[in-house]
C-alpha cells in the first residue's frame, strides 16, 4: 500500500481562509506553537482515517496512482503512524520542508527561531523513522533538499519539477523493492497528461493554467509556458471540491491571463469571464489566488465583469488576491523581471502599480503584495524607490510584505548567493518599517473586511484580539520609543 502524507502547517485549510496560511511560516518566537497551530493550521477533518481535504498537489499525484491501480490512503501527518506497519512506501508533498522559501527566510531574519513549516516536515520525518518503508518526497519545495544533505539523506527519492511524467513509475519501482535515484527531474507536460482530481483539495483550490510564460528571472513558474486546462476539467475538479470545501479558488500565476494568446500579455477578457461564470453555476464562492499588476491596468474592465459575476459588493464582502509589487527600481525591473510590466515597459511600472491598486481599491479587491528584499546588484538608491513606491500606496486598502531574495534552485538566479540577515542595511529595516506602517494603517478594515460573517466566534475574537495586539504594540513603540524594526529585532 502507497501512503501519501505532508506535513501538518500544509494539511490543513487554515479556518477556510486560504491566506492564513501564511502564518505557518512563522516561528514559535513570535507566538508558542500551541497558538500557531491552532490558529494557522489546525488539523484538517479525517474520514475513515482519511483526509477530507489535502493539498493540491498531492491530489494530482494521489489521482495518477489511483488511475495505474495502486492501492492509496492519503492521511495527516499526525495519524500517519497508524498506517505505516501496511505501507511499502510513503510518498511526502512539500511546499517548504526546510525553511527556505521567502516566506520563511524572511520571518526568521526579523523574528529569529525556526519556521514552523520546517518543525512540523520534520515531525513527519521523525515519526516515518524505524519503519521499512521507501520515502518518496516532491512538491514544490522539493529543490530545497539540494541545501541540505543530511535530509536529503533520509530520503530514498525527490522528485524535483512536474511530476506527472515520472511519479508512476518511480512508485512502480519502490513498491517492486527497486533501488530508486536519489533525484528524478519532471520534465513540463502537456495538458492531457495532467490528471483530474478525484477528492477535495484544500480550500477547493483548483489550477487553471500552469506556467507564466513572463521569464522574471527570480522564479521558477515564470519560466515556463503557460498552458491551460480546459474548461470543461476545471469544472469537473471544482464539482468534486465543492462537495466538501463549498467554495472555490482558481489557481494559476496569473489567473487573469487564463485563455491569452497575446505575445504583449493583454488579457483576453471574453474567455476569463466564460470561466468565471463556468465556475459559479457550480460553486457559489469563486476566489482567485494570484494576478499580476499589470494585466489589471491592461484591461480594467475585467475587474468589474469578475465582480458582477461573484458578486463583490453584493453577497461577497472583498475580494482577495496575491499579486507581486517586487520593487519601485525601475533599473531592476529592466535587469530581472522585463516581461512582469508587459504590456508596459520597465519605465512605466509605478504608474502600472498605483493605477493597479487604484483600480482594486475601487472594486474592493484587496492585494496582497510581495517585495523583494536583496536582488542581486540592488543598491540603496532601488530600496529608496521602493519605499518611495509603497508611501504612494497609502491611500489603498491592502497589506504589503517585503521578502528576502532566495535563489531558488529552479530559478534563473539560481547561482546567486542568497540574501541572510547580515546583509540588510538600515535602509532595509527602514523599507519593512513603512510596509508595517501601511499595514497597521489598514489592519481595522483588513480585519473587518475579511472576517465578516465568519462564524467561528473563538477564532474570529482570538484574530481580534491578536490584531489589536499588533497595533498597539507597533504605535506604541513607533510613537514613544521611535523605534524601526531593527530595534524591535535586537531589543
Amino acid at each position: 500500500m502507497i501512503i501519501l502524507t505532508a506535513p501538518a502547517t500544509e494539511m490543513s485549510n487554515h479556518h477556510g481562509k486560504e491566506f492564513l496560511g501564511f502564518g505557518t511560516c512563522s516561528p514559535p518566537t513570535v507566538a508558542p506553537s500551541w497558538f500557531i497551530r491552532m490558529f494557522f493550521y489546525p488539523k484538517v477533518k479525517c474520514r475513515n482515517g482519511e483526509v477530507t481535504q489535502a493539498p493540491y498537489g498531492l491530489r494530482k499525484i494521489e489521482a495518477m496512482l489511483m488511475d495505474a491501480g495502486f492501492e492509496v490512503l492519503t492521511v495527516h501527518p499526525y495519524d500517519i503512524e497508524d498506517h505505516l506497519r501496511d505501507a511499502k512506501v510513503v510518498g511526502i508533498s512539500v511546499m517548504d520542508p526546510l525553511g527556505f522559501g521567502p516566506v520563511s527566510v524572511t520571518f526568521s531574519a526579523m523574528l529569529g527561531g525556526e519556521p514552523s513549516t520546517r518543525i512540523e516536515f520534520i515531525n513527519l520525518m521523525r515519526k516515518i523513522e524505524g519503519y521499512d518503508v521507501k520515502v518518496i518526497v516532491g512538491g514544490a519545495g522539493a529543490w530545497q533538499f539540494e541545501w541540505d544533505d543530511y535530509w536529503k539523506s533520509k530520503i530514498d527519492c525527490i522528485v524535483i519539477g512536474e511530476g506527472e511524467s515520472v511519479v508512476v513509475d518511480v512508485f512502480k519501482r519502490a513498491l517492486n523493492g527497486e533501488k530508486l535515484p536519489k533525484v528524478v527531474f519532471g520534465k513540463p507536460v502537456s495538458v492531457e497528461k495532467i490528471p483530474t482530481i478525484k477528492r477535495p483539495s484544500i480550500n477547493g483550490l483548483i489550477e487553471i493554467s500552469r506556467g507564466c510564460g513572463r521569464g522574471c528571472k527570480f522564479c521558477s513558474e515564470t519560466l515556463k509556458v503557460r498552458r491551460d486546462i480546459p474548461i470543461e476539467r476545471i469544472v469537473e475538479e471544482a464539482k468534486v471540491c465543492v462537495k466538501e470545501t463549498k467554495s472555490v479558488i482558481l489557481h494559476s500565476e496569473d489567473v487573469l491571463m487564463y485563455g491569452c494568446r497575446d505575445p504583449k500579455f493583454v488579457p483576453n477578457e471574453e474567455k476569463v469571464l466564460k470561466l468565471f461564470r463556468a465556475v459559479k453555476e457550480v460553486s457559489e464562492h469563486v476566489g482567485v489566488s494570484h494576478c499580476s499588476l499589470a494585466a489589471i491596468v491592461a484591461k480594467p474592465s475585467i475587474v468589474e465583469g469578475i465582480n458582477e459575476i461573484v458578486g463583490v459588493g453584493e453577497s461577497v464582502n472583498m475580494f482577495g488576491v496575491q499579486t507581486g509589487l517586487e520593487t519601485g527600481s525601475e533599473r531592476l525591473i529592466e535587469m530581472y523581471m522585463h516581461g512582469k510590466c508587459l504590456p508596459f515597459h520597465p519605465r512605466e511600472w509605478r504608474d502600472v502599480v498605483e493605477a493597479s491598486f487604484s483600480i482594486m481599491h475601487e472594486n474592493r479587491w484587496i492585494p496582497a503584495a510581495t517585495l523583494i528584499v536583496g536582488l542581486p546588484g540592488e543598491t540603496e538608491d532601488d530600496v529608496i524607490k521602493t519605499i518611495e513606491l509603497v508611501e504612494s500606496l497609502r491611500d489603498y486598502c491592502s497589506l504589503i510584505v517585503p521578502l528576502i531574495f532566495i535563489p531558488m534552485e529552479v530559478c534563473a538566479l539560481r547561482r546567486e548567493r542568497m540574501f541572510t540577515r547580515e546583509n540588510l542595511k538600515d535602509y532595509h529595516f527602514e523599507l519593512m518599517a513603512v510596509c508595517m506602517d501601511h499595514n497597521i494603517y489598514w489592519i481595522d478594515r483588513l480585519f473587518r473586511e475579511y472576517f465578516k460573517g465568519y462564524k467561528n466566534l473563538p477564532i474570529k475574537v482570538g484574530y481580534w484580539a491578536f490584531s489589536r495586539w499588533i497595533k498597539k504594540n507597533w504605535e506604541k513603540r513607533r510613537k514613544d520609543l521611535k523605534l524601526t524594526i531593527r530595534s524591535l529585532i535586537e531589543g
